[in-house]
């Protein structure tokens, strides 16, 4: 229909017609950008093709919904079925695990057994994207029988009751090998469009997704790796939601009953991990003073403005009800700590309010890493407390990969960290990375034989019943010894725009793409 002036004639017609045709494009544009959601994260993609199964990379492809296990963690943690329906332990070596029906690559071909099989081959393969060590060490494979289409028989070099745990790891991404087109081919609910090295990672709906189309046509993960610009991006509706919210902010928005607010317990664990190879802190009295010096009600108190954690007394947190020893705890006694410094000759000679230790100042070199925002608070409010004891500290933010080889070469003492103390739901994945003789994340140079040994225990038994006490064990060593000085553990805090469904915070943080997730309308 058009309306036609007499003294305009068919020049009006036409004009509301480009007009009409204006809006109804306008139209649909907002359409499309309802069904496209930003988010901002604390961390991006370390390279323009990150193949999951390298490196870190499997965390942000499974939280994008590109890549997928063959077991997946529950909310309650508990262990699920993936791209597995089933699995079983058929002897101390071997597992025996069934393929969904009906699961396809982005490509369009179908997962089989022996392309599950070739995706894990490609963990050992130096020089392949895909090359990833500490993985291939965790799962401990000796070889993979494809009996059928649908049936894998893993074997492993030797008894591994972590092994299943283990295949829930982002890492063990069942992938198949990409082209021009699709650089990354797995079988989640989206499909890898492009990256950008610690920028930006892009993706878009799987309509062919085996669990059903996701409600999103696009999303888009920006790093941002300073909390509070990510903060103001949401003010300024350049993202639709921020993971990682600054937990001062977090704070005034819920006492003012303001903003789409989402909390959830994790397994993250704040710790500091200290050179016990040179320097002070291969002292075993300095690593207790420092421990006994950290107040760390006061830190979750400032750092987290009580919304954003608890103070931990070990590894693990209450929400790991099956592995978190409660009888430990982490005191906070200033007194003992000097008591334990006097007794060991560690003591200010000169008066100038430091510690001296062979003739030698204490000043103990500190460093963590931008991208979650209690991590600087944390470390300003250690290095007050320490001096508080008579400890000299200078402190500095580097980056991740740096700082751990700053430590390994001595150059500092102590890096404050954030890792996930249980991403697998087992727990034997945080001793056997970072303290475990010779693991790939024990910058620190310690070596326990009583530990290793019971870690090598505890993946050879396969109840939960048998491994609590090896674990408790290996938790009491952890807070003897101090290769790790655990602080807090994590709640996640994130701020949506008031359109964000289908959102919800995984204790194991692996998880957030879903066919759920939407914009409203």
């Amino acid at each position: 229909m058009s309306i036609v002036s007499p003294k305009f004639g068919r020049s009006l017609s036409v004009s509301l017609l480009a007009i009409a045709t204006s809006i109804a494009s306008l139209s649909a544009t907002q359409l499309a950008a309802e069904d496209t959601m930003v988010v901002a994260a604390p961390f991006g993609p370390k390279s323009s093709i990150p193949d999951p199964r390298a490196r870190q990379n499997g965390w942000l492809s499974n939280r994008a919904g590109v890549s997928e296990t063959l077991i997946g963690l529950g909310y309650d943690m508990s262990m699920q079925p993936r791209l597995a329906v089933s699995y079983e332990n058929l002897s101390p070596t071997e597992w025996q695990l069934t393929l969904r029906d009906g699961v396809t690559f982005h490509d369009g071909t179908p997962v089989t057994a022996q392309s599950v099989k070739d995706s894990f081959a490609k963990l050992d393969i130096e020089g392949h994207a895909a090359h990833n060590p500490r993985l291939s060490k965790l799962l401990g494979i000796a070889h993979i029988q494809t009996p059928d289409d649908k049936t894998l028989i893993f074997h492993t070099k030797e008894p591994n009751s972590a092994f299943l745990w283990s295949l829930t790891e982002p890492s063990a991404a069942v992938m198949k090998e990409g082209t021009d087109a699709l650089p990354l081919i797995g079988t989640g609910p989206f499909v890898f469009v492009k990256a950008e090295a610690e920028k930006s990672y892009e993706v878009k709906g799987f309509a062919d997704y085996w669990g059903g189309a996701p409600k999103l046509d696009k999303l888009k993960i920006d790093a941002i790796t300073d909390p509070s610009v990510a903060a103001l991006a949401l003010q300024a509706g350049d993202v639709d939601l921020v993971t990682n919210y600054p937990e001062p902010d977090f704070a005034k928005l819920k006492e003012s009953g303001e903003g789409q607010l989402f909390a959830g317990a994790t397994t993250r664990l704040f710790f500091f991990q200290p050179n016990m190879t040179d320097g002070p802190l291969a002292n075993p009295a300095l690593r207790e003073a420092v421990s006994l010096g950290l107040d760390r009600e006061t830190i979750v108190a400032a750092a987290l403005v009580g919304v954003g954690g608890s103070p931990a007394n070990a590894l693990f947190p209450a929400n790991m009800a099956s592995w978190a020893n409660a009888d430990l705890s982490l005191p906070y006694d200033p007194p003992k700590a000097a008591d334990i410094l006097d007794e060991a000759g560690i003591v200010d000679t000169d008066g100038n309010g430091i510690r001296e230790l062979h003739g030698k100042d204490v000043v103990l070199k500190l460093r963590s890493y931008e991208g979650r925002a209690a991590l600087r608070p944390t470390l300003e409010i250690s290095q007050v407390l320490l001096q508080q004891i008579g400890l000299g500290a200078e402190i500095a933010m580097g980056e991740f990969g740096a700082n751990n080889d700053a430590l390994k070469a001595g150059e500092i003492d102590l890096h404050l960290q954030a890792w996930g103390s249980a991403p697998q739901g087992d727990p034997d994945y945080f001793p056997s990375t970072l303290v475990a003789t010779g693991a790939s994340y024990n910058v620190s140079g310690y070596s326990n034989p009583e530990l290793d040994a019971l870690l090598e225990k505890g993946r050879s038994l396969f109840t939960t019943e048998e491994r609590q006490p090896i674990y408790a064990e290996v938790q009491e060593i952890i807070n003897r010894d101090l290769p790790v000085i655990p602080v807090f553990h994590k709640t996640q805090v994130s701020v949506g725009n008031g359109k964000v469904e289908g959102y919800q915070i995984h204790p194991a943080e692996t998880y957030f793409a879903s066919p759920e997730l939407a914009i409203a309308k």
